[in-house]
């Protein structure tokens, strides 16, 4: 190479210390390799430490071999091994019938570089981070004054980000050391998770991946052991973002939250793309990270419809480069879901590896709700006036009790004063107290619910409840409602699906044995008993093959979507039609139970009854 054009590439060493470093990095990972400075006969693969750029190896790497970075046209001699998405095929990831003049591969982990490219390698090289004598080097250079040894060995076990301030610091002493420890920590505002009251059940995973993230921390366990990826789901308000901040704090991590929308916004598919791959480059630095990504659902499925459509076609790619990103993340990086949809979610992202563990959040009941309120009043009312505000807030999320309690704070500042309990008092919602006739209206239909359930061994037990009032600033509002102590049913038969099918329609039924006529409550939304029967029929005759003639239409998943056949859907209303009609009859022939079942869900509002036994208030 011509003096003057490695002087020239020395300057553009001096003037980027992360360019430096990379370049002394791959010299020293060539020496201890036994590999020539001139790669000839074939190619080699460098990975990069964890957490440092790869590109600043792609500019380090065409330093070493004396390539013209700059050209007019794109080299191939030195390649990402999994590059940006971009049009052209010298930015396709590597496979084995793309070597051809490839000198030098450049990968982020070895789990980017195929097995049998690999094989095809003269020599995988895993570069170390900077040296402390490469960190003294590049302060050197840079004109910055020495530092000791001691804090030159610190900063080469840092991130990149770290090492590149420090060399870029002037004075750099026992004092700015202190204040890089500092900015290493990630700056996330709340609590822990684990003092937060709710979340039972995701806790006692988080308490397991804590203890294990601890452990590999300190080198005692690999990366690959710890079970690191969740999907919440459950309706809004729930705290799912709330949780994913709360467990980033819990685990000293930086929290990174991002949405599917927000890759879609970025543009066209290949812009998407990038905005998403970028996303789990952010997270990717070796240090731990959590990657909230919420509204997965709509990251699309691989459904079977046909190729041809080019929407399928869009999020098949988009899906795919997906699932390569969930499978491929490196150390440290835990990924947690979020949807309102579970149900939409594609298989392929919820199978060992990737979001492996699921956990429903539901809105709190009275006594969480009560823990919310005294954790967000600092314990400055007492837990006792809090459960009977609680008794209220039936329905509210998390995030609505967090505002409550905000909004009675502001009242007590206009008065100049601390806050008391009748600021929280005056920030519950008006409420409507039902009628006699429609509390036992409400007791009716909740008592049919939990009869049929003992009686067709849905369940082993039920727990009734009934509300005495509503409020009336919400959209709906449960009156009643019915708790099952379900029976194991781990493969559905005709018969049990049958019984699911009666006992959502018992409620109905029951206030039709009674009273003569039915209420709206039992439709009109996702979810209602109308809608759950109905949509257990759809599956039976169209998806599981249960129908008089057994046919297969649709996925479950899809037949939300296409609807049955005329045909079909006669048939699976008839199946509906039938259980109604059976609960019917066995509710009239048990009109006196039913009465005195509702009129002690009334006198208790709670009441339990097991097969077999009386009713018994709870």
């Amino acid at each position: 190479m011509p003096r003057k054009d490695t002087r020239d590439r020395f300057r553009r060493l001096v003037k980027d210390p992360s360019r430096y470093l990379a370049y002394r990095g791959l010299r020293t990972a060539l020496m201890e390799a036994g590999q020539p400075r001139s790669v000839s006969g074939g190619f080699v693969i460098f990975v990069v430490p964890a957490g440092y750029r790869a590109q600043d190896y792609e500019l380090a790497a065409h330093d070493l071999i004396g390539a013209d970075r700059d050209e007019w046209v794109p080299r191939s001699d030195i390649r990402l091994a999994n590059p940006p998405r971009k049009k052209g095929k010298h930015n396709e990831a590597i496979t084995v019938f793309g070597l051809h003049g490839l000198a030098i591969l450049i990968a982020r982990n070895v789990n980017e570089v195929p097995k049998d490219v690999r094989f095809a390698a003269l020599a995988l090289m895993f570069v170390a981070p900077p040296s402390a004598a490469h960190i003294h080097a590049a302060r050197r250079l840079s004109g910055r004054p020495p530092i000791s040894e001691k804090h030159a060995l610190l900063l080469g076990r840092k991130p990149q980000n770290i090492v590149v301030a420090a060399i870029l610091k002037r004075d750099l002493g026992a004092r700015e050391i202190a204040v890089l420890e500092d900015l290493e920590r990630p700056d996330i505002e709340g609590p822990s998770l684990f003092e937060l009251p709710g979340y039972e059940e995701a806790k006692i995973w988080a308490t397991s991946l804590r203890s294990d993230v601890a452990r590999w921390r300190g080198g005692g366990l690999p990366w690959k052991q710890v079970g690191s990826s969740a999907l919440l789901s459950g309706p809004p308000g729930t705290g799912k973002t709330f949780f994913a901040s709360a467990l980033a704090k819990a685990l000293e991590m930086r929290l990174i939250c991002t949405t599917v929308g927000e890759w879609q916004s970025a543009g066209h598919l290949d812009d998407s793309l990038q905005a998403m791959r970028s996303c789990f480059e952010d997270a990717n630095d070796g240090r731990g990270a959590v990657l909230f990504i919420d509204e997965i659902d709509s990251i699309g499925t691989r459904s079977a419809k046909s190729a041809g459509d080019s929407n399928n076609h869009y999020w098949r790619i988009v899906l795919n480069d997906f699932l390569y990103l969930l499978s491929s993340l490196g150390e440290g990086v835990i990924v947690i879901g979020a949807t309102n949809f579970p149900d939409c979610i594609d298989p392929a992202v919820k199978r060992a590896g990737r979001l492996e563990q699921h956990f429903t959040l539901k809105l709190p009941d009275k006594v969480t709700r009560a823990e919310i309120l005294n954790y967000h009043v600092d314990g400055s009312v007492p837990l006792e006036s809090l459960v009977e505000i609680a008794e209220d807030l039936d329905g509210k999320s998390g995030a609505a009790l967090e505002q409550l309690v905000r909004d009675a704070r502001r009242r007590a500042r206009v008065e100049d004063r601390a806050l008391e309990l009748r600021d929280l008092r005056s920030q519950l919602p008006e409420r409507i107290r039902y009628a006699p006739e429609a509390m036992l209206r409400l007791a009716v239909h909740e008592a049919g619910h939990a009869l049929v359930s003992l009686a067709v061994g849905y369940a082993t037990s039920a727990t009734i409840e009934v509300k005495d009032s509503f409020d009336a600033s919400a959209t709906a509002y449960l009156g009643g409602l019915t708790y099952y102590d379900l029976t194991e049913d781990h493969l559905p038969t005709e018969t049990t699906l049958l019984n699911r099918i009666a006992v959502a329609m018992a409620g109905m039924a029951a206030e039709a044995a009674v009273f003569g006529d039915r209420s709206a409550g039992s439709g009109g939304v996702i979810g209602s008993d109308v809608e759950r029967a109905s949509s257990i029929a759809r599956r039976m005759v169209g998806s599981y093959g249960l129908g008089s003639k057994p046919v297969f239409i649709a996925t479950v998943e899809e037949l939300a979507e296409k609807g049955l056949p005329e045909w079909l859907e006669k048939e699976a209303n008839e199946i509906v039609w039938g259980q109604y009609d059976r609960v019917f009859a066995m509710l009239t022939e048990e009109l006196d139970h039913v009465v005195s079942l509702a009129s002690d869900a009334v006198n208790h509002r709670t009441v339990r009854i097991e097969r077999g036994r009386r009713a018994v208030a709870a």
